[in-house]
């Protein structure tokens, strides 16, 4: 703003300058213009005079118009040099310093004009205090003049005499003092108008812009990456905040899927790390399961067979008879419980082979037929083709049924509604089948969801389960490298996430492939 000011200001005094230069030539051009009309009507006046050599007359004359306010003098002076008629008497009969600013146009060089120019007719000068203009008209030597009776001149002499005219340039100088003022006045108030525009002008398109450019950056800078300049402009400052406005939405974009990559890796952290502790507790139960099964499986046993062989030698009307059944049927149970449990620890060996998903989906219905009609739950199996899983098939099946055997308890208490079960198959990410069953049974609570695959954890009655199903379930899924997992909402699904080229799958043989 300051050299913008100072520009404009620089601009305007040099208009003034040149205006005031314009000025002052032309009220000059005006007063010689003057100069030489005066002249001329002094000439006219006293030519008469002049040809008759009446001095009298002649000096009558030149007093008359010498008398006017800027008329400083008028004289006539020879050739020579001597003045002969002059509005100052004391000049009269004096001779004219050649050197002076009225003649120095004339006898600037060694032989003088007789006949000087237009531009070299008049002078302006300083007179003391005052500044003037002098004019001076060559007598030329007339015909009228050279054959008069007075005194004759010979007619080679073309110049007789000068004619000075002296006038002031008083007003002149009064009136361009007078613009200079009215000038400088009008220059400044020019100045003023045009700074305080310019200033408006620079404040609203750029300043106040450029202000709100970095407000903005500030903004965006403490990280609210939601802000928008809004400049709705074309200009350079328009394109500016539309480069900012497109920088700031990508780095908005940018931070947001950032955030949500962080969110996921996050959540596949705990994840992992909550499979991590869940693995870890299951193989430190495993080890303990293993050796607590080794040692009561063959204690069972005996007592099994023992009951077996009382329950034939007793009477089968006697109390003693139902008692020993009871031994039979509990320590039978108690087998069951340790068989889980080694499977559990992972005791029993695993025959990895390509088995198809939809076989071990029949083969598992084919067990639990009998109490899907009990239960007049109605079943939905979808079983699209698929690829083959690299799997142990018989623990795969143990897996679905225990899930299926959970549902089918569920929907034992699921109220008056139809009960339903529905088993899918789908080729899931990362090159993994996926076997969902789904039931419409009461919701499992929030509070037990995270618990389901712990093992000795059931909601069940004692008698009907000690909670290691889906623990079992849980540790032969992450055994062949999958995932299980659960969803209660309207309904119940449990996922079997198996990957179809299993933890330890052989690679594939095709038809032309050599064998050695």
């Amino acid at each position: 703003m300051a050299g913008l000011a100072a520009g404009l200001a620089a601009v305007l005094v040099w208009l003034g300058a040149a205006n005031l230069r314009v000025l002052r030539q032309n009220l000059e051009a005006t007063a010689v213009l003057t100069a030489e009309r005066l002249a001329d009507v002094i000439f006219r006046s006293t030519r008469d005079s002049m040809l008759r050599n009446a001095r009298a007359e002649q000096l009558r004359i030149i007093a008359s118009i010498g008398a006017q306010p800027e008329v400083r003098k008028i004289r006539i002076f020879a050739k020579s040099g001597t003045i002969q008629v002059s509005t100052l008497a004391a000049e009269i009969g004096g001779l004219v310093d050649k050197r002076a600013d009225a003649c120095y146009g004339c006898h600037s060089q060694a032989t003088p004009l007789e006949k000087p120019e237009a531009r070299d007719a008049f002078r302006i000068y300083w007179m003391g205090s005052e500044r003037v203009i002098g004019l001076i008209r060559p007598i030329e030597n007339e015909a009228a003049c050279s054959n008069a009776a007075c005194h004759a001149h010979p007619p080679a002499q073309r110049v007789l005499g000068v004619l000075d005219v002296v006038l002031s340039l008083g007003a002149v100088d009064r009136a361009l003092a007078d613009d200079e003022r009215r000038m400088r006045a009008q220059v400044a108030v020019s100045a003023a108008l045009m700074l305080a525009i310019t200033a408006l002008l620079v404040w609203g398109l750029v300043s106040r812009p450029i202000r709100r450019l970095t407000t903005g950056v500030r903004v965006l800078a403490s990280r609210n990456l939601g802000y928008r300049f809004g400049l709705r402009r074309r200009d350079e400052i328009g394109e500016l905040a539309a480069a900012f406005d497109n920088m700031a939405q990508e780095l908005e974009t940018a931070s947001h899927t950032l955030e949500e990559r962080i969110r996921l890796k996050t959540r596949e952290l705990e994840a992992a790390q909550e499979s991590l502790i869940h693995s870890e507790r299951l193989a430190s139960l495993g080890e303990m399961a293993a050796a607590v099964a080794h040692e009561l499986n063959n204690p069972l046993a005996g007592i099994h067979t023992y009951a077996r062989l009382l329950e034939k030698k007793l009477d089968p009307t006697g109390p003693a008879h139902q008692w020993v059944r009871t031994i039979g049927h509990e320590s039978r149970r108690c087998g069951e419980i340790v068989n889980n449990l080694l499977v559990f620890a992972r005791r029993h060996p695993t025959a990895m082979a390509r088995a198809e998903a939809s076989s071990i989906v029949e083969r598992t219905l084919a067990v639990v037929r009998h109490r899907l009609e009990l239960s007049s739950a109605e079943l939905s199996v979808e079983l699209p083709e698929l690829p083959a899983i690299y799997c142990d098939a018989s623990q795969i099946q143990q897996v679905l049924l225990a899930i299926l055997v959970n549902a089918l308890d569920a929907l034992a208490g699921g109220g008056t509604r139809p009960a339903r079960v529905r088993i899918t198959a789908a080729l899931a990410d990362r090159g993994r089948v996926d076997l969902a069953i789904s039931n419409n049974g009461p919701p499992i609570p929030k509070d037990v969801l995270p618990h389901v695959f712990d093992p000795f954890y059931s909601t069940k009655h004692a008698a009907s389960g000690v909670g290691l199903g889906l623990a079992v379930a849980y540790g032969i899924v992450k055994r062949h490298g999958g995932e299980i997992r659960v969803e209660s909402a309207e309904q119940t699904t449990f996922h079997v996430l198996l990957p179809v080229d299993g933890p330890e799958a052989p690679p594939a043989v095709t038809e032309n492939s050599d064998v050695a």
